[in-house]
């Protein structure tokens, strides 16, 4: 379980008598530092320390900045000089990074390309018959920005709708002035200042820049189309994941140079807007063992923290001999960080001989060959490219970010542990190398398979009658009888809570697939509601389900409590004259009060008709009694038993304003469903425990008067209630 990240701070400082003030834009093109380094300041706060309101720290907050090197100075000198202060932590030459590698052929001749040769290797398209992205996952490409008019990306950038004007105004507050599309970060040097005419470190220009007519060389656009660019449009190529969003971090000039603290940056700013994957196609420069770096880890863990998958290229210098992943993949203490390698899918997907390996390769995916958008103002005859026989780890990580991407969309609410677990169970193993070294991790990854193993998962509230379950109480999901997935309820104070995994039938035999009806269980007992598994591009992430075991129904001989005083029960038997009809109560009984919401009294709305057994008829006003009346009875025990008559659907009883005595007959259901048919117009819900001689109230769930303050939380079969109108209504019993 390996995986790794990038992490620095790019802020440009003044250093002077101690003081250090942080710029934004710097320095001007005559003061182009000769380079940087990257220190972090002793300021009391670690990545473990929390803000008040829960964040992590910023880097900025826990002391990390990028200096450049004073005129007349030596990065050595500096870095002396800076190790020696006791307010300094650490002090490290910055890291240079780069494109990890790029196209050579233009893309213009549709014949003469095949993004086919590759995509069904790693299964493309048995993936999209499940899903083809969600504009909810967010991948940020920190790269050499992306081509914003691009027409195969169109309606697939993220865009902050707070803060996308040109006026300088952070109406967010988030600390990226104008960040429509994303930010940039790229540190001054002399050739950037004169090559790409860049004057300041930061800010909301992220269009790419990199490449020129004759030479479509625009690395971020090219790994943005891999991802995500748009299909089954008519036009291009389509990307892994059609409809995810691409933010926009431009880490990389115009020429796909870098350093390693703008990378850090842009994972930082990254996971502060939302990104939930973070591809880096990028690697560090020079020797491996001299690219560790403080700032790097603290970014990296921070995305740790925050749950973000980051994808980063092992990088291409196995040729040179110079074989050791780069950073940022090169770390193995990042469960989030996945490192990639490239296979060569022109030679059955073994090892391709430029991929760099080692321990820290997580997955490898096709290199050569690969097809994607390229800038559109570089005057080629269609904004396309092909990468060449030479390939890239680039382009594998992309296609990386691209599963990922659709395995998210399939479900939103799994966590990076579970969709990296997940892909490496469907990654087809991979022939080993001639070195004998790990290159491929867990294997050649499975787009197809690794989407068809996502499960659905539901989270909410366990109930038995509508009423919370003890902690520890059996959660089963069932699918055509299979158990597809088991847990446990949690309890907080007197809440209960799920969360259970169902698995798709890819992972077990005849459990989920599209159209399935998936069955809960709580406590042995079938619960209600049913799921049904997702169609294509459904979220399979299922939230806030409280679902509820229900007590069987009275069977063919229904009994109610009488206690020997007063009792609330319905009448089942048919309909009659008094005291015949009620024949099956025990002697002796006295009296029948039935409560009649219409019976004007005094002036007053509702008043009981009464029965009394055994006096004379003008003393009763309630002479015949109607099957399913609702009636209070004095009558002795024990308890009377009737057959039941088993109501039809859709029985309906009218409701006045005020207090209304009934049977109901629907299938039990919780009281807002059982009420759907009045939804908004009732108040309160009674029933009377003839056992007990209690009420029990039930009163509409609100934020201030949440489910475990009711005394019951369903209506049942047959069974007598008290409703509040506040307006006449109908209720309809299903």
């Amino acid at each position: 379980m390996r995986r790794r990240w990038l992490g620095l701070v790019a802020i440009v400082v003044a250093l002077g008598a101690g003081a250090v003030s942080e710029v934004q834009d710097h320095p001007a093109a005559a003061e182009a530092p000769s380079g940087y380094v990257d220190v972090q300041f002793d300021t009391g706060v670690t990545i473990q320390s929390l803000n008040a309101d829960g964040t992590t720290p910023t880097l900025a907050q826990q002391g990390f900045q990028t200096l450049p090197i004073p005129p007349g100075k030596t990065s050595g000198e500096f870095l002396d000089e800076l190790r020696a202060r006791p307010d300094i932590l650490t002090a490290e030459a910055a890291t240079r990074v780069h494109a990890a590698q790029l196209p050579n052929d233009p893309y213009y001749d549709y014949d003469g390309v095949n993004q086919a040769q590759y995509l069904a290797q790693i299964g493309a398209p048995a993936a999209w018959d499940l899903s083809t992205g969600s504009s909810q996952v967010i991948v940020a490409v920190l790269d050499s920005g992306i081509d914003l008019g691009h027409p195969d990306l169109g309606g697939r950038l993220w865009e902050n709708p707070i803060d996308n004007l040109s006026d300088g105004i952070d109406r967010d507050n988030n600390g990226y002035p104008n960040d429509r599309y994303g930010y940039r970060f790229v540190d001054l040097t002399a050739k950037n200042i004169a090559l790409c005419g860049y004057t300041a470190t930061r800010g909301p220009n992220v269009q790419d820049d990199m490449g020129s007519t004759g030479d479509p060389r625009a690395h971020g656009t090219l790994v943005s189309g891999i991802i995500a660019a748009a299909g089954n449009n008519g036009q291009g190529v389509a990307g892994v994941a059609w409809n995810t969003r691409l933010m926009t971090v431009k880490v990389l000039d115009c020429e796909g140079k870098g350093w390693m603290a703008n990378v850090a940056q842009g994972i930082e700013y990254a996971v502060k807007n939302g990104a939930r994957i973070i591809n880096i196609s990028v690697a560090s420069d020079g020797s491996i063992t001299a690219n560790e770096s403080s700032v790097l880890r603290a970014a990296l863990q921070m995305a740790q923290n925050a749950g973000v998958i980051v994808v980063a290229a092992a990088g291409n210098e196995a040729r040179t001999g110079d074989v050791g992943t780069r950073y940022p993949a090169a770390y193995t203490d990042f469960p989030n960080l996945i490192g990639v390698g490239a296979s060569n899918n022109l030679n059955g997907n073994e090892w391709a001989t430029y991929s760099n390996y080692g321990p820290a390769v997580d997955f490898a995916a096709p290199g050569n060959r690969i097809v994607s958008t390229t800038r559109s103002d570089l005057g080629l005859t269609a904004p396309y490219a092909e990468v060449g026989t030479e390939g890239g780890t680039s382009f594998s990580t992309a296609l990386t970010s691209g599963m990922f991407a659709l395995m998210m969309a399939r479900n939103t609410r799994l966590s990076a542990a579970d969709y990296i677990q997940i892909a490496r169970d469907a990654a087809t193993p991979a022939t080993p190398a001639a070195h004998g070294q790990n290159w491929a991790g867990a294997g050649i990854i499975n787009i197809g398979a690794a989407v068809a193993r996502v499960p659905m998962s539901i989270e909410g509230a366990p109930l038995k009658d509508w009423r919370d379950v003890p902690a520890g109480t059996l959660i089963e999901a069932v699918i055509d009888g299979n158990t597809c997935g088991s847990t446990t309820s949690q309890s907080f104070g007197f809440l209960g809570r799920y969360s259970i995994r169902v698995k798709s039938t890819a992972d077990q035999a005849n459990c989920g697939q599209p159209g399935k009806t998936v069955q809960l269980y709580v406590g042995g007992l079938p619960a209600l509601p049913t799921f049904t598994w997702g169609a294509p591009n459904q979220d399979l992430g299922l939230r806030d389900k409280e679902v509820s075991s229900v007590s069987p129904p009275p069977g063919s001989l229904v009994v109610q409590t009488l206690t020997g005083s007063w009792a609330n029960i319905a009448h089942l038997e048919p309909t009659g004259q008094l005291p015949g009809a009620a024949s099956g109560l025990p002697t002796p009984w006295t009296a029948i009060f039935k409560w009649d919401a219409v019976k004007a009294t005094l002036g007053n709305n509702g008043a009981y008709r009464r029965f009394f057994r055994g006096l004379p008829s003008y003393t009763s006003d309630y002479p015949v009694i109607t099957q399913y009346d609702a009636y209070w009875v004095d009558a002795p025990a024990p308890n009377v038993a009737s057959p039941n008559p088993y109501p039809p659907p859709g029985r309906a009883v009218s409701l006045q304003a005020g207090w209304n005595n009934f049977t109901y007959t629907g299938t039990s259901r919780s009281v807002d469903d059982a009420l759907r048919s009045i939804g908004g117009q009732w108040l309160q819900v009674l029933e009377y425990d003839n056992a007990s001689g209690q009420w029990r109230s039930h009163l509409p769930v609100t934020a201030t008067h949440p489910r475990v303050l009711n005394d019951f939380g369903g209506l049942f079969t047959l069974k007598v209630y008290w409703v509040l109108m506040k307006d006449d209504a109908s209720l309809v019993m299903d």
